[in-house]
């Protein structure tokens, strides 16, 4: 679908002004994340405008005609980064854009992320370990502070 990373941000870039209902917004933020982008997309997408100092949601399938576009840029940005097979580059991205068209893009690879994402939500495991707002935390651009404690490092 995409031959280069430009044509990916170029793209996005297109359907978060398409999915912003009001002209007058200021910055846009699309997160994505996902162990690794070949299902389970977690997206978050947000606007802001500073004249009012308020902050919305929106949804970047609504300013496409092409159903899963978020899925379907996340995947193909995560294959472009990998320089082997079995790479995994990052599992969250962050793409903010502003209303004069220019735009910064962050990738990490969070390890407690990747920890989290291996366990079955259903399991004991997961349970004992991670409690809701730890998982919170964990699903946030930011993730778990450095000082927070990691007890499923220590098993």
């Amino acid at each position: 679908m995409f031959n280069n990373e430009y044509e990916i941000y170029q793209y996005l870039a297109e359907n978060i002004v398409k999915a912003i209902p009001a002209p007058d917004w200021d910055k846009a933020e699309y997160i994505a994340m996902s162990q690794n982008f070949e299902r389970h997309l977690i997206e978050y997408a947000s606007y802001f405008k500073i004249k009012t100092n308020e902050n919305f949601d929106f949804d970047l399938d609504e300013g496409s005609n092409i159903p899963a576009t978020g899925y379907k840029i996340s995947m193909s940005l995560f294959e472009l980064h990998k320089k082997k097979q079995e790479d995994k580059p990052f599992n969250k991205y962050k793409f903010t854009l502003n209303n004069d068209g220019t735009f910064d893009i962050a990738f990490k690879y969070d390890e407690d992320f990747a920890y989290m994402k291996s366990l079955d939500a259903d399991s004991d495991e997961f349970d004992d370990l991670l409690e809701l707002d730890v998982t919170d935390q964990i699903e946030s651009w930011e993730g778990l502070p450095q000082d927070h404690p990691r007890p499923w490092l220590h098993q």
